[in-house]
């Protein structure tokens, strides 16, 4: 699947002008301020775990009403550590909680009616289960026929947002090999290692052709989005390494997962999640394969 997903990203990177430049409209429209008059275009986020799409759109979410969101995991790790250090004495307590957070964030932000799904795998989980949620996501992207699909990128931050970038960008070739259509991936970087160690909101590198926009926060969008980070009132702690000065976001270009995301330790082989950047490869081949069969079927 990886050679079939090169093909079809390089038939927009060197494709017709028009192209390009229908891209970039939607880049420009999709990532518009609250306050832009531009149409929104049909939007799903796919997020690793309740309050990602927080950090990642927070200054923007009001023009999210009718976008559509999957949260793939419920954000409650299986070894407890987190849930204990909330004071909560069982993990559906957590659990329950970090739901609860969610509904406050979307009640804050005046878009309450938006649809909102939970794939419910284990938080530090997701990459174990890179084919099904890549099933999931699929079936999501032919119900909703989305124009464009916010999500992480592959950058080695955290092993559940790096299985949620593959999970996208599979199941929207796997859409196409159905006969639906191929949605815009747009990105926002979250985290990764860095020559401080924890490098925040900037991209890797990578090559080809991904137009990048970066909005600066009025003080009026950081006190919005202020008041939906504080809704995760569990994640405190965590979201305090986040800036609220800037949010950035690119077409996603194209990913070799089988690859590790860069050079040199990944950030989340620094923790305790039971991952290393050599077995998420291991098992993205793994999937890929897994789904290849699927995909010949389909085709």
């Amino acid at each position: 699947m990886a050679a079939r997903l090169g093909q079809h990203a390089s038939e927009l990177l060197v494709g017709p002008a028009q192209s390009m430049r229908a891209a970039e409209d939607l880049l420009m429209r999709g990532t518009a301020p609250a306050d832009s008059d531009l149409p929104m275009p049909r939007a799903m986020v796919v997020s690793a775990h309740a309050d990602d799409e927080t950090i990642a759109l927070g200054g923007r979410m009001g023009r999210f009403k009718k976008a559509g969101f999957v949260h793939v995991t419920d954000g409650a790790p299986l070894n407890e550590q987190d849930s204990r250090s909330q004071g909560f004495e069982s993990l559906d307590d957590y659990r329950a909680a970090r739901a609860q957070e969610l509904a406050a964030m979307f009640a804050e932000s005046g878009i309450r009616q938006a649809t909102r799904i939970c794939l419910n795998f284990r938080d530090q989980e997701a990459s174990l289960n890179l084919a099904e949620i890549t099933r999931q996501v699929a079936q999501y992207v032919a119900d909703w026929d989305p124009e464009i699909i916010f999500t992480h990128p592959y950058e080695g931050g955290h092993p559940d947002h790096d299985a949620c970038a593959f999970a996208v960008h599979h199941a929207v070739e796997l859409n196409r090999a159905r006969g639906g259509g191929r949605p815009l991936i747009l990105e926002s970087p979250f985290y990764h290692a860095g020559p401080s160690g924890f490098e925040v909101g900037t991209f890797l590198k990578a090559d080809g052709w991904m137009p990048e926009v970066c909005y600066r926060l009025s003080e009026e969008e950081k006190e919005r989005k202020q008041r939906l980070v504080a809704c995760f009132r569990t994640q405190k702690e965590t979201l305090s390494g986040f800036h609220d000065e800037t949010e950035r976001f690119r077409i996603a270009p194209v990913y070799d997962f089988s690859r590790p995301a860069h050079e040199g330790k990944v950030l989340y082989e620094h923790y305790p999640w039971g991952m290393t950047s050599d077995r998420f490869c291991e098992l993205a081949q793994e999937a890929e394969t897994e789904l290849e069969k699927e995909w010949a079927g389909k085709v």
